[in-house]
């Protein structure tokens, strides 16, 4: 949703991800691929709290998107408007789950390549990212109806299960439910580290 009001964008990121630090017309440039002509971009957003089991934030698009009611993770196209590619990442994390991103870490695993229903070529890029977080260290995800129905923050038997609580978990795409899973083997090395 180019043009919609967000706050300042203000994050540190991770030495590695200095290729996304350019802009999408920059990057394009400087990485011809006949497989893309566009970049977006997947934000893993985990709630990590002492004794219990790491969480991942899940949204469910609406019933009227592409891929109705199917889970996600915040994400979309960047815009020739981002200053980065990773502050589109941080734009789309923004104003699909009205989080603020405060730290980005290294791309996780090879990006996805695809088609849209338009018929653009895309590369998607995904991220696990840190969140400000509100009192008390809780993580308030507040929604875009246009977009998504509804969160479920699920652990890693749930994503696995495809279930959590009595809530069935229809992924939008393999390549995300791979990187789902990657992810919590990321953040496990990351937390014996």
């Amino acid at each position: 949703m180019a043009g919609k009001a967000y706050p300042p964008l203000r994050f540190t990121a991770h030495p590695s991800t200095s290729p996304f630090t350019v802009s999408q017309q920059k990057y394009l440039s400087q990485h011809p691929d006949e497989r893309f002509q566009y970049i977006a971009t997947a934000a893993l957003v985990f709630d990590i709290k002492k004794g219990i089991d790491p969480r991942i934030l899940l949204l469910q698009r609406s019933a009227q998107d592409s891929m109705p009611n199917r889970w996600e993770v915040p994400g979309g196209g960047c815009d020739d408007e981002d200053e980065s590619i990773l502050h589109g990442l941080a734009r789309e994390l923004w104003e699909e789950a009205g989080l603020k991103a405060t730290y980005i870490e290294p791309s996780l695993g090879e990006p996805h390549f695809f088609t849209s229903r338009s018929g653009k070529r895309i590369c998607k890029f995904v991220f696990v990212v840190q969140v400000e977080q509100g009192a008390q260290g809780h993580l308030n995800v507040k929604l875009d109806p246009e977009e998504h129905r509804r969160f479920v923050w699920a652990s890693q038997d749930e994503v696995k299960a495809k279930k959590v609580g009595d809530v069935e978990l229809e992924f939008t795409t393999q390549d995300l439910e791979n990187s789902l899973l990657q992810s919590f083997g990321y953040i496990e090395e990351r937390s014996v580290q």
